[in-house]
C-alpha cells in the first residue's frame, strides 16, 4: 500500500495519477481496467482541489493506494464535510450545450468503479473508490 499526503491543488492532479499508475503497474493490474480508474482517480481529485477548501487555503489530501484482488484508493480530506456520491445525475439525454454544469465526474466515478462510499468520520471527508480485477469478481 502507497499512501501520500498531498496539497489540494489541481496543479498535482498529475502526480496523484502516476502515483496510482505505478501502483497498479507494479501490481500487475489488468491494462484494460487502468483508463477506468484513472478518470475516476483524477474526477476525485479534482473535485477535492477544486470544493473541499476555502480559496484562500492550503489543504491536504491524504490518498492510499491498496491493490491486491483488486483497487482501493482512498482520499480523505479536512475540508468542509460533503458527499460527493449524494448528488443527482446528469441527464445525458439533454443536448450538451443545455446540460446544467456539474455532476459529470462523478456520474463518471459511479460508473466506471465497481464500489464508490462516502464517509464523514472524526472531521475527514473519506472517499473510497474500488475496482476489481477480476472480470468474475466484475460481475458479483
Amino acid at each position: 500500500m502507497v499512501t501520500l499526503n498531498i496539497i489540494a491543488n489541481i496543479n498535482n492532479t498529475g502526480e496523484v495519477m502516476d502515483i496510482v499508475d505505478s501502483e497498479l503497474d507494479r501490481n500487475d493490474f489488468p491494462v484494460d481496467l487502468r483508463p477506468e480508474i484513472l478518470i475516476a482517480v483524477e474526477e476525485a481529485f479534482v473535485n477535492i482541489a477544486s470544493y473541499a477548501y476555502k480559496p484562500e487555503e492550503d489543504g491536504y489530501v491524504e490518498l492510499s493506494v491498496d491493490v491486491d484482488e483488486k483497487a482501493v484508493i482512498r482520499f480523505t480530506d479536512w475540508g468542509e464535510p460533503f458527499n460527493p456520491l449524494e448528488g443527482n445525475a446528469p441527464d445525458l439525454n439533454v443536448p450538451i450545450m443545455e446540460r446544467e454544469i456539474g455532476g459529470l465526474g462523478i456520474h463518471f466515478i459511479k460508473n466506471l468503479m465497481d464500489e464508490a462510499n462516502y464517509e464523514y468520520s472524526g472531521g475527514n471527508n473519506i472517499l473510497t473508490i474500488t475496482k476489481n480485477m477480476t472480470k468474475k469478481d466484475r460481475e458479483i
